[in-house]
């Protein structure tokens, strides 16, 4: 079995979907890679989260133990398994954005991240603030303290339970992550309180999702994930 390359403890996870047209999803991704449905229908997601106790191939990295992430992805499927497909990552590191995408082309960019977690006695609120504070761009989610694990045919588990994460490397061809992790409890969602210029973050055609309605708000805890080193294989695309 091969060791993982990268482990970390992700926290506080927030994802945010909305159904998105099948054509514009179409477009982004390589033949070999075929947008996912749920219930027919293509979605996109704002996920936030933390990222705690990084360790790349076993070994602590100093400046990358710890950080804040905000990413927009869509849902794919590669050679029959779940995946996704980002559209864009925010990190708050230049430094480490600018490895991610030298690497192993990953579409990162870097921008002001901060979190606030406040715990009351049965419930927790976590608000990820991206960019700069005057423009209010925020996710913010409050949840029960419980939690639980949701059943494999719920809308839930299909938007959280990816086992691959796919991207077209910049000398051709596609990477292939594999990801790991026990399935994520979740916590009731009580409260949801969004402001995002998606037009101006990810490009004009995402401009529609300014008023668009979620269609799934989802908080999770999170786990240890562990991800392994990405697997070249070719794409079909001319």
């Amino acid at each position: 079995m091969p060791r993982p390359f990268l482990t970390a403890r992700w926290a506080d996870v927030l994802l945010l979907t909305f159904e998105a047209p099948a054509d514009l999803i179409g477009r982004l991704v390589p033949a070999g890679v075929e947008p996912d449905r749920w219930h027919g229908r293509t979605h996109v997601s704002l996920v936030a989260l933390g990222m705690r106790r990084v360790r790349l191939r076993g070994w602590p990295v100093p400046g990358f133990s710890a950080h804040l992430q905000v990413n927009f992805r869509t849902y794919i499927r590669y050679r029959g398994e779940p995946g996704v497909w980002f559209i864009r990552e925010f990190v708050p590191s230049r430094l480490l954005a600018a490895v991610a995408w030298l690497k192993f082309g990953e579409p990162f960019g870097t921008a002001p991240i901060r979190v606030r977690v406040e715990e009351q006695e049965s419930s927790l609120r976590t608000s990820y603030r991206l960019e700069r504070p005057e423009l209010g761009w925020h996710l913010t989610m409050a949840g029960s303290r419980a939690t639980h694990v949701p059943p494999t045919d719920s809308p839930e588990h299909y938007f959280k339970e990816r086992v691959l994460a796919c991207r077209a490397r910049r000398h051709g061809g596609l990477g292939v992550f594999r990801v790991e992790h026990p399935p994520w409890a979740v916590r009731e969602v009580i409260a949801v309180d969004y402001r995002v210029d998606f037009g101006f973050l990810y490009g004009a055609d995402w401009r529609f999702l300014n008023d668009a309605r979620p269609v799934s708000a989802i908080f999770a805890p999170g786990s240890d994930v562990m991800v392994y080193a990405p697997v070249r294989a070719p794409s079909a695309r001319p």
